[in-house]
């Protein structure tokens, strides 16, 4: 009796955990020496990461803003940036068939196995509108990098200001890298371990710290509201990106600190519009509280945070 009482506690503690939504609270796990992930990529990290003081060559930076809107304009965000539309695709009989056959069945019949999986056609077509982009930069014939907005973000200044900073200290490789301007993380007290804060920024009197996963994850790092991807990047991603079957904020998380460098911030760097999700049903809400519950059980169990 006391076992089951225990266990239902365990499991509510956990379900709770998994849709915690958004927290401001810094992780600072400093660590040194070399970490490899399982695939054979390395980081090499140290606890006082110095900021350098030579000024990197800037890559050319393109940006977009994902829209289903036609008539949404282009958006001036600096003096040398013009964030342009991109007019995403709804899903069609030829996108869904790029999805997994298991997810494509889960989809039908209006249910899912793990919390990762899309949820609705929505959530399908966002992230093929993201991996359109991806495609277009890895199509360039010159390096390039790419700042991706989605269109329920408040576009300013703040983000492009805050990414200068960030590739002006040297603190980001030359090549094959993701920065994530959003930040919507959940598990935060199981996944310290997997992030490491590298050093902190200030724009007036506000703060962000970088962050940068350095082993296979246990936690869903949400948010793909706005990000920035290299050339390099993007053509290492894109080879796992079929058959489709994770929202794109959790497969740029999962496959980005596996095969790239992926690094985020503490709190976000832009607004939202408060906008309602698109892709989170209240009928379904606990049929995926389970499924996400599952997966966080499943990650933990293969992690190698510990």
């Amino acid at each position: 009796m006391c076992g089951g009482v225990v266990a239902c506690m365990c499991v509510t503690m956990v379900c709770i955990a998994a849709y915690y939504e958004h927290t401001d609270e810094l992780v600072d796990t400093p660590t040194s020496g070399v970490t490899e992930h399982g695939n054979g990529v390395v980081h090499r990290t140290s606890p006082h990461p110095v900021v350098s003081s030579v000024v990197r060559r800037r890559n050319p930076l393109l940006c977009f803003i994902i829209t289903m809107n036609a008539s949404l304009s282009a958006v001036r965000v600096s003096q040398h940036l013009t964030c342009h539309p991109f007019l995403g695709s709804r899903t069609t009989d030829q996108v869904f068939r790029l999805v997994s056959p298991r997810v494509r069945n889960n989809l039908l019949k209006n249910t899912s196995s793990w919390g990762a999986d899309f949820t609705n056609n929505q959530s399908v077509s966002i992230a093929y509108n993201h991996f359109q982009l991806w495609q277009r930069l890895a199509n360039q014939t010159a390096d390039a990098d790419m700042l991706i907005f989605e269109d329920d973000v408040l576009i300013t200044a703040r983000a492009v200001q805050l990414y200068d900073k960030i590739h002006r200290s040297g603190l980001l490789p030359q090549h094959n890298f993701i920065l994530k301007l959003s930040n919507r993380h959940r598990m935060q007290w199981l996944g310290g371990s997997e992030l490491r804060s590298v050093y902190e920024f200030w724009l007036g009197d506000r703060s962000f710290t970088l962050q940068q996963c350095v082993c296979r994850t246990r936690q869903n790092f949400f948010g793909s509201a706005a990000y920035v991807i290299d050339r390099q990047a993007a053509r290492v991603l894109l080879p796992h990106h079929l058959p489709l079957q994770t929202h794109i904020d959790i497969f740029m998380h999962f496959t980005g600190c596996r095969f790239s460098n992926f690094f985020l911030l503490d709190v976000d760097a832009v607004d939202f519009s408060g906008r309602l999700s698109t892709h989170e049903l209240a009928s379904d809400h606990s049929h995926r509280m389970f499924a996400a519950f599952k997966e966080q059980v499943k990650n933990m169990l293969l992690t190698s945070c510990y």
